[in-house]
């Protein structure tokens, strides 16, 4: 007797095929172990084909997925009766390793998070600058003696080439950036060279590629999560993610810096720092050192985080 139990492989080989009545005819083929070949199954009369439709149903537990009455024809139904199962498999799957990531991820930014805020000092002076644009390493901001409005001066009037230069030394002892040294210098050459505009066309991808590589590409739950992503045929955007996860644990606010954030182009006002703007060549005069320096101090920020996560246990 025929075992109409379908298994991985076969269902793979099986969805080869073109139509869903070649789809049925190949199934067949499968299950009798070569022994009914595709003529001799469609051979077989129609009610007979509809009886085994039904008894690899059942025996596959697709009751709940199967619709004949929905589908163009009872071969149809049945195909999309195994796709919309697996589909559902993988939700589940899904679901709980997004659950399993999500704990694992928060509890690793929320630790480096504290030692930042420690070291800070101050959450509510670090929420007014976050509200100017200015997210900066911890050692900075307690050096700061003034005001936030008076950062943007204070901070242009100390960053010259040799301060940048000292900052990006002590990236390079992260491999996440000790691997992008040299577009880190030439980015540094541009500023040098008064060509602000390339160097902040430098700096933005960087911000987005030390997050890839750290806590994404790094990620051994992560990786489980990407073959998953190919499975379901949708997105998820981890790098956004992990954005909202360091500035709601340390600023206290569930959004990305605006710099970084989405915006159409009809709302664009020239002269700011964003991302997208930029990216697509609808800015072009934001070649400032403010904007420059916002961007380098935000990856200043990153390296100290990124410090505090590889000296914490491996997520």
């Amino acid at each position: 007797m025929m075992n109409f139990k379908v298994s991985e492989e076969i269902l793979s080989e099986a969805e080869r095929e073109g139509s869903a009545r070649e789809f049925f005819f190949k199934l067949i083929e499968l299950l009798s172990e070569g022994k009914l070949k595709r003529g001799e199954v469609k051979k077989i009369p129609e009610e007979e084909q509809e009886r085994i439709i039904y008894r690899i149903v059942r025996e596959n537990q697709l009751d709940e997925f199967f619709s004949p009455g929905e589908a163009k024809n009872i071969y149809s139904a049945l195909r999309k009766a195994f796709r919309k199962k697996k589909l559902s498999e993988t939700e589940e799957e899904w679901e709980k390793k997004l659950s399993d990531w999500r704990s694992q991820f928060e509890d690793v930014f929320k630790k480096a998070s504290v030692k930042y805020l420690l070291k800070a000092g101050s959450r509510g002076f670090l929420r007014e600058l976050f509200l100017l644009d200015w997210i900066v390493p911890s050692d900075i901001f307690r050096e700061f003696p003034g005001k936030p409005e008076e950062f943007s001066i204070w901070i242009s009037e100390r960053a010259d080439e040799k301060f940048l230069s000292s900052r990006l030394e002590s990236w390079l002892k992260l491999e996440a950036f000790r691997k992008r040294e040299k577009l880190l210098r030439d980015i540094l050459r541009a500023y040098r060279l008064n060509c602000l505009e390339l160097g902040i066309y430098g700096l933005f991808p960087q911000t987005e590629g030390v997050i890839w590589d750290t806590f994404v590409k790094g990620n051994v739950i992560e990786a489980d999560l990407e073959s998953l992503i190919r499975k379901r045929n949708r997105k998820f955007v981890t790098i956004q993610y992990a954005m909202k996860l360091i500035i709601e644990n340390i600023f206290g606010k569930g959004e990305i810096p605006k710099f970084l954030d989405w915006v159409r182009f009809v709302d664009y006002r020239e002269g700011n720092l964003n991302r997208h703007a930029i990216q697509h060549g609808v800015a072009v005069g934001f070649g400032t050192k403010e904007n420059f320096l916002k961007l380098f101090l935000f990856l200043d920020f990153l390296a100290e985080i990124i410090s505090y996560i590889n000296c914490s246990e491996p997520f």
